[in-house]
Parts: C-alpha cells; structure tokens; sequence
C-alpha cells in the first residue's frame, strides 16, 4: 500500500516540534512569561538537606560547586546528565578534582527521600552528594537560581506525576558566586573546562 507522503511531512514536522519543545524546556531558566535574568542576578546562599546533615553553601567555601537540579524518577534527562557530571569530574586535573563537590538537588521531595538521593549520587561520584528540602526552600531556591520546574500530573500513570524541568548544571566558584550556567547539550570536556576555568581563576585571585 502507498504511504501518503503529506502524512508522513505532517508527521516528521509533529515528531520535530515536539523535540524542539523537549530541548526548549530542558534548556529554559525562568518559567514561560517571566522575564530572564542575567547571570549576575543569579546565585547565592543555600541550606538543605543531606543524609549526613545540613548542607549550605557557606560549608563548601573552598570548594567548586557544580548545581544539577533533578528528581529521582527522571527517566532518562537526569542519569545522563549526572554521567556528564561523572565523566567531566574524570577529566579534571588532581587538584581541580580534590576541589570540586557535585550537588543533585531534588524538586520532588515528597518522593525523593535522603537515603535514596545519596546512593543516587554516590554511584556516579564519590565527590557528589544528593539534597533536597521542603517545597518552600526548593521553590526559593529555584528561582533564586532561575531554575524552571513544573509538576505535571499523569493521570493514566503509576506515578501520579511527573516534573517538567530546566537540566542545566550550575557551576558556582570557591567564594560562592555563580559563575556559569551549562546548557543540557553541554559535554564533559565542555563542563570540565568550565569547572578548571572557575577554579584556576579563584586559586589566581588567592
């Protein structure tokens, strides 16, 4: 049987839209409406949850943190992006690499326990750790770092819903300011070069 090639146009254009779709919101800062701001407007203090306690930004001083907002129930975005995080980490100079702490931070802590988030981390690196907190201090800090995230409900679906989210990796320097903001397509050469490019620059002013 002839396939209709306008079908199949119509198709291949659905099939292209939804993928711009997917990379626009793994992408996005801000939610759709808001105004995006500038990377110096970005940033700053935190205090969440760990399974070995509190962790804030004041304890990692020192320290070339690497942000990754996620949940645990991220099929595919999150583990892959977590493998970029691990695969840059690898390629680090032994000195960058002894100052360098990778964050997962939860948006979902109503299914996310502690337990869970650290061995979720750990299995990519030992120098990651996994945090979340209340739905108030993870809506804070979101928008304090311009993160976009949604809960979607599926109706049709085990889980209930599930979490629309920008996947981006926020490298913030040793004197706790947030210097850069990797796009979801970045790769680990990429994001290892920008983690050594925070450090050397912190270790030059020191």
């Amino acid at each position: 049987m002839t396939k209709n090639p306008v079908k199949i146009v119509l198709l291949l254009g659905a099939l292209a839209l939804a993928t711009l779709m997917a990379l626009y919101f793994y992408n996005i800062t801000t939610p759709v409406g808001e105004k995006q701001k500038q990377l110096k407007d970005l940033g700053g203090q935190f205090q969440l949850n760990s399974v070995n306690g509190t962790v804030s930004l004041d304890q990692l001083k020192g320290q070339t943190v690497v942000l990754y907002f996620g949940f645990l129930n991220c099929a595919e975005v999150c583990p892959s992006s977590m493998g970029v995080m691990s695969a840059a980490f690898s390629q680090l100079s032994p000195e960058a690499y002894d100052h360098v702490q990778g964050i997962f931070v939860s948006v979902d802590p109503g299914r996310d326990d502690l337990k869970s988030l650290n061995k979720f981390a750990k299995y990519f690196d030992k120098r990651m750790q996994g945090i979340t907190g209340t739905e108030e201090e993870i809506q804070a800090l979101t928008k304090q770092y311009g993160v976009y995230f949604d809960l979607v409900d599926m109706e049709s679906s085990e889980l209930s819903y599930t979490v629309d989210h920008a996947s981006r990796f926020y490298i913030v320097n040793a004197d706790g300011k947030l210097v850069d903001a990797m796009s979801h397509t970045t790769t680990p050469i990429e994001l290892a070069a920008g983690i050594e490019r925070a450090y050397n620059k912190y270790l030059a002013k020191n």
